[in-house]
């Protein structure tokens, strides 16, 4: 049956339930539960249906453990104790007395299951960690303890003006209504008013004297039933916010945007209270605007604490705070309404009221009228504050009109020239209407460069006093004479004070447009140059330059390692003056524990907050998705942060976590890849071998076989070939064994060069007597254009390339077949300062390799398909190791076919491997003595096939030693024999 219209569609209880389920499970893997047990008045039983509570959780075996309960006494309630671990209160002496607070510490080293904490909305005394309980009870939640407390209806901050309004009674300590939200469970703990009564009346709530007060002011009838009814709606509104958020909004319901304005007006705080209700009634978002004069004078100091305080209230109430320039507050709530999709517009009634201009004019449109006439899309809704105008608007209105001495002197300037300019040319006869437009023009010049709208009030009437007095008839006087003056002067002054009153509103606001634009700009320039860092430092040495750009002030950046450790910090200095602090103290174990603590809770704190206070810095988190992968502590001078500058401070910070988060991603990634190819790598290594090994033990084992069991009857020629063939296998096996370790000392990173100049002819020529025995059977060649041509270089592992790069060609060309080695110089670079390289070459006369198959010929395991029917295919591991060789000294390693001229036959391309080393540069006297110890060596060298001596002491060495293996220190080692 398909719902009708009219019929709400009906969730599945299972699915739904699974969902609550999951939910849950998902919350209970990350933080603890909080549980509410939430009445309207003292007395009601919030504490002993807590302690109940607690007993039956501690039956069911969960660890319990009291963390704090506020001293009664009523008895019923104190027995509920017993049976109860309770852990010690934490005393704070405060003027002569001794003060009881709950011991968080304390909590977190007991970490229970489950802990009570009673009264959420208490005020912690000076010297605590948090201002507040709840700040408490939140940083237990983060360290998965679940917790119960108790709070009362008239202690929620969007309720706290409906109490007072009707109780008159002002309660100070309230808890964000996000707390009781988002709780995972809320009890309703009722009683009658009447029994209320009774029980306060009979002593069980307070003392007779403090009972007879309370009954006659707010245990009244009236204001119990009138919480009570709050208490009961205020749980019902939570169930169905939960409901909706466990089922989803429908699709297309969007619901209602609410605007307030942030202002330091004493009754800003009820509107935004009410903006807040009205922004979850409408299931909208709630947007603070501060709407900052273009002025560069600076609010009060009490104006600018309420201003602080509101915004505070605004975001703990979940507003987005934005902050525009303008001197039109109407004007800039209209239009950042009209940009985005605000559908209501909050504003107080205090805020609303305006004052004739004068007594005898008609009172000017209101806000509201103004916001209405430009906002046409927005509802605009008026919230009675009972407040009146702030008084302290006078002396800040007198202080805007305050002259500086920069009006005093630009007025004084444009005057003093504009009558000297203006006698002179009277006396040249110039008309008075010519000299009017001069004093024009120097009024509107000395606003360009005036701080205050008081220039304009002193020049404007100077100037037509100056006027009159200096060249209208009779001259020197204050008399006028004629019909026509009045009207002038009129015109003078009235032309002036627009003017000059409009160029000035408009540098301030050019000055304030400029201001966030440098603010933006620093945002975006942070955002490119976060893409371009490379490194997790880089990263967060990036943001901090861009925050002290931001702000000129001082930066302190930790690193928290993935593990959560918190690393040494980076200090950034702004190298302003005006920090009264030293780096010591911003590295101090106590900064340190702040940032720890943020770290840890991902939470502000320090200065400017309610935890940890009296930090010497803001410590914000710098947050990925991951969790926390830093903490900025900025050193905040006397002067806050404005919520435009902290809110870009936040995308910034956010910014960085989450580059951070990138880079570390990156990391990990290029980990698993390269720990997925050394895997990859050891499997195809156990498979090769396995293969390949099989063959060669094969054949020794058969040989050695019939060596003993028919050694007799064997002649010498055939015995002869057995050893020979048992002989070349053993070195097939040696060579193989002596590539992988090299392989595997390549991919573990042990590998340490030992590069020194040595002669490339020599080390050529000594590789040559490494070689496979069938290289006999091919024409082996050596050409090098000049023999003191030395590089930079590993002498071992330089041959073992050319070792692997000629038995290459030894395997993959037919007996016979012409093989050369070569050696040259590569000119050098046209740019200044190139290094000089050398080139050694490979070449043979065989078949080639196909052009489709050079590139993959230096592969790991990749094997030839030319091989030659009577030679044994390797493991595709001797190519694969040259080019690594070559690589760790700055190589480079190519294949190509024979040049044409080169060829011997044109059906046999051939092959020419090359690869490069850096050249080494040497004075004429280096290379005559060079020359000379090659010629001796060459003198003594013996025949072909015998070992070659080099022509100093390094080359005799690696001549006795043989090739490069690499043993299980990471250096060189001879060849086994």
């Amino acid at each position: 049956m398909e719902p009708t219209p009219t019929e709400p569609l009906r969730p599945n209880p299972d699915n739904l339930l699974q969902a609550i389920a999951g939910a849950e499970a998902c919350e209970r893997g990350h933080r603890g539960r909080l549980k509410i047990f939430f009445g309207y008045a003292a007395g009601v039983g919030k504490t002993y249906a807590m302690l109940e509570a607690a007993h039956v959780a501690q039956e069911h075996g969960r660890d319990v453990v009291v963390g704090y309960i506020e001293p009664h006494t009523r008895p019923d309630t104190l027995a509920l104790l017993d049976g109860l671990e309770q852990l010690p209160v934490r005393e704070i002496p405060y003027k002569g007395i001794t003060l009881r607070e709950f011991d968080v510490d304390a909590a977190l080293a007991r970490k229970p299951d489950l802990i009570l904490v009673d009264e959420l909305a208490h005020t912690n005394a000076h010297g605590s960690r948090h201002a507040k309980r709840y700040h408490d009870v939140e940083e237990l939640l983060y360290a998965g303890i679940d917790v119960f407390t108790t709070v009362n209806v008239q202690h929620l901050e969007s309720l706290n003006d409906k109490v007072s309004a009707t109780t008159e009674v002002v309660v100070q300590e309230r808890v964000p209504d996000r707390i009781f939200d988002y709780a995972s469970s809320v009890e309703l703990v009722d009683l009658d008013p009447d029994d209320l009564i009774e029980r306060l009346e009979s002593g069980k709530i307070y003392r007779p004297d403090r009972a007879e007060t309370a009954l006659s002011h707010f245990f009244s009838a009236k204001n119990l039933a009138y919480l009570r009814e709050l208490a009961l709606r205020r749980t019902a509104d939570r169930l169905n916010r939960n409901l909706e958020r466990g089922l989803g909004r429908a699709a297309g319901d969007a619901g209602d945007d609410v605007l307030v304005q942030v202002s330091p007006s004493p009754g800003n705080a009820t509107t935004i209270r009410a903006a807040a209700r009205m922004a979850a009634a409408y299931r909208g978002t709630l947007t603070a605007l501060i709407v900052e004069p273009t002025s560069e004078n600076k609010l009060a100091e009490d104006d600018a604490r309420a201003l602080h305080a509101n915004v505070e209230l605004a975001e703990e109430l979940g507003a987005h705070v934005v902050t525009v320039y303008g001197d039109d507050a109407a004007l800039q709530i209209a239009q950042y309404a009209l940009s985005g999709t605000i559908s209501k517009i909050v504003i107080g009634s205090s805020e609303n009221r305006r004052k004739r201009a004068l007594p005898f004019l008609p009172a000017r449109e209101t806000v509201a009228e103004r916001l209405a006439d430009l906002s046409c899309t927005a509802d605009v809704v008026v919230i009675a504050d009972r407040h009146e105008a702030r008084p302290t608007s006078g002396p800040r209105l007198a202080s805007r009109f305050k002259p500086t001495r920069v009006d005093l002197a630009a007025a004084f300037l444009v005057l003093l020239g504009a009558t000297v300019l203006g006698l002179a040319f009277h006396e040249i006869g110039l008309a008075s209407s010519t000299i009017l437009a001069i004093y024009l023009v120097a009024v509107l010049l000395g606003a360009l460069k005036a701080d205050t709208l008081v220039y304009s009030v002193i020049a404007s009437p100077l100037a037509v006093v100056l006027f009159n007095f200096f060249f209208v008839a009779p001259r020197f006087t204050l008399s006028a004479y004629g019909i026509n003056y009045p009207f002038t002067f009129a015109f003078l002054l009235v032309t002036s004070i627009v003017v000059s009153s409009l160029t000035i509103r408009t540098r301030r606001e050019s000055t304030a447009n400029a201001r966030k634009a440098y603010r933006t700009e620093v945002l975006l320039e942070t955002e490119h140059r976060l893409q371009e860092a490379d490194g997790v430092d880089s990263i967060l040495s990036t943001t901090a330059e861009q925050v002290i750009k931001l702000l000129r002030t001082t930066v302190v950046i930790y690193q928290v390692a993935p593990g959560g450790k918190l690393l040494d910090p980076s200090l950034f200095s702004s190298g302003n003056p005006d920090e009264n602090v030293t780096m010591t103290d911003l590295v101090s174990e106590g900064e340190t524990a702040v940032a720890a603590w943020v770290a840890s809770n991902n939470k502000r704190a320090g200065t400017g907050t309610d935890t940890l206070m009296d930090a010497r810095c803001l410590y914000l988190p710098i947050r990925g998705k991951g969790g926390v992968m830093g903490v900025a502590g900025i050193v905040v001078t006397d002067e806050d942060l404005d919520a435009f500058e902290k809110n870009l401070l936040l995308v910034m910070l956010d910014e960085c976590g989450q580059a951070v988060e990138r880079e570390r991603s990156t990391e990990d990634a290029h980990r698993i890849r390269m720990q997925a190819e050394q895997e990859s790598l050891r499997a195809n290594l156990l498979r090769s071998i396995s293969h390949d090994l099989r063959t060669p033990l094969t054949s020794i084992s058969g040989d050695a076989s019939i060596l003993l069991s028919s050694a007799d009857a064997l002649s010498d020629e055939k015995k002869r070939a057995i050893y020979t063939d048992i002989y070349e296998d053993a070195l097939w096996l040696v060579n193989l064994v002596e590539n992988l370790l090299v392989v595997t000392r390549l991919d573990n990173g042990t590998v340490s060069l030992k590069t020194e100049p040595e002669l490339v002819e020599d080390v050529i020529r000594e590789a040559l007597h490494h070689l496979n025995r069938k290289a006999a059977l091919h024409d082996l060649r050596v050409q090098v254009e000049d023999p003191l041509i030395m590089a930079q270089m590993d002498g071992r592992l330089i041959m073992q390339v050319v070792i692997n790069l000629v038995n290459n060609a030894v395997t993959y060309t037919p007996e016979g077949s012409r093989i050369t080695v070569s050696a040259r110089r590569l000119p050098r670079g046209k740019r200044r300062g190139a290094p000089g390289l050398v080139a050694v070459s490979v070449a043979d006369d065989g078949p080639g390799i196909a052009p489709s198959e050079r590139p993959e010929i230096f592969t790991m395991f990749y094997q030839g398909k030319n091989v030659g029917g009577d030679a044994r295919r390797g493991m595709g591991l001797g190519l694969a190791l040259c080019k690594s060789i070559v690589e760790m000294h700055g190589g480079t390693i190519g294949v190509d076919a024979l040049p044409e001229a080169e060829r011997t036959d044109p059906d046999r391309p051939g092959t020419v491997i090359t690869f490069t080393l850096p050249a080494v540069e040497y004075t004429v006297d280096e290379g005559t003595q060079a020359e000379k110890d090659g010629e001796a060596a060459r003198g003594n060298a013996p025949a072909k096939g015998d070992a070659a001596s080099e022509g100093n002491a390094s080359a005799a060495a690696k001549a006795q030693k043989g090739p490069a293996a690499i043993d299980d220190e990471g250096s060189p080692h001879g060849e086994r024999d």
